[in-house]
């Protein structure tokens, strides 16, 4: 089996992915900003800012010919209305939710074609698909997002390369954990999200979960 690698493995979710793919068999390498979480999380890890189109390309030259799995579960997040956002937030976080995501698929893609049956999945949010008032830079990241993951799984599906963007409500970490009105207890789980991902990747070759969305079976 090829490698696996998971970009924002530092992040709570990112370290959840890692684990569960690691207990369905893969040989996990992560990118993240923390150094210590990334050995917390049980992989070959190397530090990389996505903000940086010159650390992107070197951490991709340093990876195998051959990918069984990219997750790219790397994302910023602002609580902000349209009138009185930052607009310097606004380019960092498009930079890693959509630029970031968008040439980190392009440097992986002969790997995955390389291992092919192979999958690579984007992870997206509820916003990818909906509107929701103060924070239209994350939603125009999380939308430009699904329209890019639609696109190259066109791309790249008669190659056996799986592309699939996976779509969760609010998850009990980072932002999320701080979403206005919302309980904890009504939150997903950063190991939902990494047993979905694990899910996603074990389907068998000859199908494609293309869009999968994730939410709590219940309001209360």
């Amino acid at each position: 089996m090829a490698g696996a690698l998971v970009v924002g493995a530092s992040s709570e979710i990112g370290a959840a992915v890692v684990g569960a793919l690691r207990a369905a068999g893969h040989e996990c390498l992560g990118w993240g900003r923390d150094a210590g979480r990334l050995a917390a999380a049980g992989c070959a890890g190397r530090v990389v800012d996505l903000r940086s189109p010159a650390e992107v390309d070197a951490a991709l030259a340093e990876l195998p010919d051959r990918l069984s799995v990219v997750v790219y579960a790397a994302g910023l997040f602002d609580w902000a209305p349209a009138d009185t956002g930052d607009p310097d937030v606004w380019d960092e976080l498009v930079t890693v939710n959509l630029a970031a995501a968008m040439r980190v698929t392009r440097g992986v893609l002969p790997a995955l074609v390389a291992a092919a049956p192979s999958s690579l999945v984007l992870l997206g949010s509820a916003a990818s698909h909906r509107a929701f008032a103060g924070n239209p830079a994350y939603v125009a990241s999380k939308h430009g997002l699904a329209g890019f993951a639609r696109s190259v799984f066109l791309d790249v599906r008669d190659r056996d390369v799986a592309v699939t963007l996976l779509s969760p409500g609010l998850v009990a970490a980072g932002a999320g954990s701080r979403a206005p009105g919302v309980r904890p207890d009504e939150l997903l789980q950063p190991a939902d999200v990494a047993e979905a991902v694990r899910w996603v990747v074990g389907t068998p070759a000859h199908v494609c979960p293309v869009e999968v969305h994730l939410q709590p079976q219940r309001t209360a």
